[in-house]
């Protein structure tokens, strides 16, 4: 008689430092992003990286505790279950307004939206204040919920959340989250967040 072994199924063992930093990252409604800027360098992040090579671990993990775990093109965020199309939309209003309002200023400054795109570029706070000072754009901003005031102020938010950060030279660049946004700005994606 054949005997057959069947050795039990092993999963991946998640990092549990790595882990718990996603956890605390996602929570504060921060994007993990593809790269992160250190020293003033883009590097892989190994935020992303965990999440990448563990996502089914980790979407069932965060559905479990009734968050839906959201893998796009170069980044990851999650958002609740039970979140009311309300909340997202408010959340996407905010991201969006600001990103309109950056891509317009960007526009009539006669850059192109590459400036917010390329690391070695970026957006400097003169031009950020310059831009905001448009009564469009703080019409816009008015729009999206946002008291008018100092754009540079209200462009933290992006910076806060993983959207965007300041490269080597302190000019602002989108992460891949914001660019990813950006793209549903234009209609080219689906932006739910």
């Amino acid at each position: 008689m054949l005997e057959h072994s069947h050795a039990p199924h092993q999963s991946k063992v998640l990092n549990r430092k790595l882990s718990t930093e996603i956890y605390a990252q996602l929570m504060f409604g921060k994007m993990v992003n593809r790269t992160q800027c250190l020293e003033g360098r883009l590097v892989s992040n190994p935020y992303f990286e965990e999440l990448v090579n563990n996502f089914d671990q980790y979407r069932a993990l965060y559905e479990l505790i009734g968050y839906e775990l959201v893998m796009r093109n170069g980044f990851a965020f999650i958002r609740t279950a039970e979140a009311s199309e309300t909340e997202k939309d408010d959340i996407a209003r905010s991201f969006q307004g600001l990103l309109l309002v950056l891509f317009r200023g960007v526009m009539e400054l006669g850059y192109t939206m590459e400036i917010l795109l390329k690391d070695e570029a970026g957006l400097s706070d003169l031009r950020i204040e310059e831009i905001g000072k448009g009564q469009d754009k703080v019409e816009v901003l008015i729009a999206c919920g946002m008291k008018s005031g100092n754009l540079v102020e209200h462009v933290k938010k992006l910076e806060a959340r993983n959207v965007a950060y300041r490269n080597a030279k302190g000019n602002l660049v989108l992460t891949e989250a914001g660019a990813g946004f950006f793209q549903d700005l234009l209609g080219e994606g689906d932006l739910v967040v």
